[in-house]
């Protein structure tokens, strides 16, 4: 699910600095919206008058974020969330030191990773280092917006149309954060997507246990200063068409292995208790359904963001919003915005989201077609 907390606080926000009138217009369209006769009646009456945008606004962010939050994520299980303070260069630092310069110190020997041994009054050893930083150009702006018009409008009392209308900009949106993620792991070509260039697993193995074991040891052989990249667990991620698969895999009770005239009965939770497995449906969504048999090994480290989703501050949750398209009679006076703008007759309703997900670094992650070449 989208985060129910920042939603919450978001709908806090709007509740506050709503008015008086914005809240009583509120009541009559949830009201209205399940069936209440005497408030659709007296919202249609209202609706009429210039300010409707203003006064319904609120209440339509609310029912839309609430319909937003109940949506569900998968993002939030792969990636690190991220807020940045604008738009354009975010820029992420890595500090790495350099150990060649470092020698046996002291009459014990040095191990690379490690610190040398000081002696007493002696000088600490200097060590090199280097710095890298990755620049990545933040642009997330999303939206879509709904043209409705004058002539849908008049027909009185169809206010179910708000909530279908909320509904489907809510599952865009929250859609939007998995299909910016999914897009790191796989494109709409049907190729692998920038986050895990390069690290494909030798042979193309299909989702077995044994192919699990060669992804763990595989990750394993990646190193960050000299290190190896060694963690406890991963994150299984993989498509629907893989689901089953997946389920068969960790529900099976024992294998047998033999070595040579040695036949053992194991558990194989040695292999599958470290993998956390996700299902990532969006991968579906951006391929077409042309990596159906691919999965994807992420190391599960707190250390280092392998993804991050980067949302802008002040815009964490989408907007929807209503275009006040007033214009003026020659006799005088606004025309009501129910009876459209001055070009096409229209009322208009959009949905803004500004999100983007970026890859941070590649050590240990490992991917499969499963084609078996």
């Amino acid at each position: 699910m989208a985060n129910i907390k920042v939603v919450e606080q978001e709908i806090a926000k709007i509740e506050e600095r709503s008015t008086a009138r914005q809240i009583e217009a509120a009541k009559l369209l949830t009201n209205a919206m399940a069936g209440d006769i005497r408030a659709k009646v007296m919202l249609q009456e209202g609706i009429s008058s210039s300010d409707i945008p203003t006064v319904l606004e609120p209440a339509i962010n609310v029912i839309f974020l609430a319909q937003y939050a109940a949506e569900q994520n998968v993002w939030n299980q792969i990636a690190d969330e991220y807020q940045t303070d604008n738009f354009g260069t975010i820029r992420f630092g890595d500090f790495q030191v350099d150990p060649s310069d470092l020698t046996s110190n002291a009459g014990e020997e040095f191990i690379s990773g490690g610190l040398p041994k000081v002696g007493e009054y002696e000088e600490y050893p200097a060590v090199s280092f280097t710095t890298t930083q990755l620049d990545k150009d933040f642009d997330g702006k999303h939206g879509v917006r709904a043209r409705m018009s004058w002539e849908s409008l008049r027909r009185t009392g169809n206010f179910d149309m708000i909530g279908q209308m909320t509904a489907k900009f809510a599952q865009y949106a929250a859609r939007q954060e998995d299909l910016a993620l999914a897009k790191l792991f796989v494109t709409s070509a049907g190729a692998v997507g920038s986050g895990f260039s390069g690290k494909g697993l030798a042979s193309n193995p299909a989702l077995t246990l044994d192919a699990l074991e060669t992804a763990m040891a595989s990750s394993r052989e990646d190193t960050v200063g000299g290190n190896r990249v060694i963690a406890n667990n991963y994150k299984l991620v993989y498509g629907t068409s893989l689901a089953m698969t997946v389920r068969e895999l960790f529900a099976i009770q024992q294998i047998e292995r033999t070595t040579g005239s040695d036949v053992r009965i194991m558990n194989p939770s040695f292999i599958t208790s470290p993998f956390n497995p996700i299902e990532f449906n969006a991968l579906d969504t951006v391929s077409g359904g042309q990596t159906d048999a691919w999965w994807f090994v992420v190391p599960d480290l707190n250390t280092r963001p392998y993804f991050w989703e980067v949302f802008l501050q002040g815009s964490r949750t989408p907007l929807i919003s209503i275009k006040d398209n007033g214009h003026f009679a020659l006799g005088g006076g606004e025309v009501p915005v129910r009876d459209g703008s001055f070009d096409e007759d229209d009322v208009q309703t959009r949905v803004r989201h500004v999100v983007e997900a970026y890859n941070i670094t590649q050590d240990g992650l490992r991917y499969s077609t499963g084609a078996g070449s």
